[in-house]
């Protein structure tokens, strides 16, 4: 596992991370890439159709994600944000381009990363305690009593312990959310990725559970990448985000997100939080015009 800077306690963005040495061959202070995109080009060709490029729906992204990092993707419908995504996790073959998980290519799907999709999906004839076990049934990494154990402590941490015996038609939306969350932790990926895992749920249980998510993955020191179209959902989630362009998708600008943790809904209310949104807005509004931007992954 590649290791991660430690910060100071006084740096906003600073998580918990255990004291750990360098690699052999990596100077000190260096941090090396945990998830890392170059040049990654998606395409999706018309039947029929042969001119290259035609059907090119994420163009040239470079991106680099370290151990810890809570990194967010916006940008407008169609731009291929969730496709991007679904190469991460392997369900989409790259056009061109290196992908790569701790320096080594990612072929296709595995237990290293794990998907949140926007519905829950959840199996409806098990209990909550036996949708979490699924995954780790299927990959029959650990016997049955363990795989329950598991499940029932992250369904403690979902907040969820009293429903364990329950059906999913016996829960709310945020509730199905978040035992898809549980299920999603149980295989204990070292990537979570997340396609607008909130945005079929009514406002008010959306704030909550993008601060539940905060917290987890804080405590947990997951690894994130997180697609949404809600740009103050990105600015109080992520340690960055990343603008995409209209199709095909490019990142235009990376705008860092220097705000402390954990994250809590008073943020919302900060004077730097307000800011931050207007830039992301205004960059996502800009590219979408067409506006000239700076170079791929530039900050702001």
């Amino acid at each position: 596992m590649s290791p991660s800077t430690q910060r100071s306690p006084q740096d906003p963005s600073a998580r918990s991370e255990p004291p750990q040495g360098p690699e052999p061959g990596v100077a000190k202070g260096v941090r090396t890439a945990h998830l890392r995109a170059a040049g990654v080009t998606i395409d999706y060709r018309e039947p029929g159709s042969a001119r290259p490029g035609a059907g090119t729906v994420v163009d040239h992204v470079d991106l680099t994600l370290h151990k810890g990092d809570f990194v967010c993707i916006v940008g407008p419908s169609g731009c291929g944000k969730t496709t991007f995504l679904n190469a991460v996790a392997g369900f989409l073959p790259i056009a061109g381009g290196t992908l790569e998980l701790d320096g080594r290519d990612i072929p296709g799907p595995g237990p290293d990363r794990a998907m949140v999709f926007q519905h829950a999906s959840l199996l409806p004839w098990r209990s909550v305690l036996d949708n979490v076990t699924y995954g780790l049934e299927l990959g029959k990494r650990v016997g049955r009593a363990e795989a329950r154990e598991r499940a029932g402590e992250l369904l403690d941490l979902v907040g969820l312990s009293a429903a364990a015996d329950r059906h999913p038609g016996q829960l709310s939306g945020g509730m199905q959310q978040r035992v898809n969350l549980a299920r999603a932790l149980a295989v204990d990926p070292e990537v979570l990725l997340l396609d607008e895992p909130f945005a079929s749920i009514d406002a008010q249980t959306r704030e909550v559970m993008q601060v539940e998510l905060a917290r987890i993955c804080t405590e947990r020191d997951v690894t994130a990448l997180f697609v949404t179209h809600d740009i103050t959902e990105a600015v109080f989630l992520g340690d960055r985000v990343c603008v995409f362009s209209p199709r095909p998708g490019r990142i235009v600008r990376e705008v860092d997100v220097a705000l402390p943790r954990p994250r809590e809904t008073r943020l919302r209310k900060r004077p730097a939080f307000q800011e931050l949104v207007e830039t992301v807005s205004d960059v996502l509004h800009g590219a979408a015009a067409g506006e000239p931007a700076g170079a791929n992954g530039g900050s702001v």
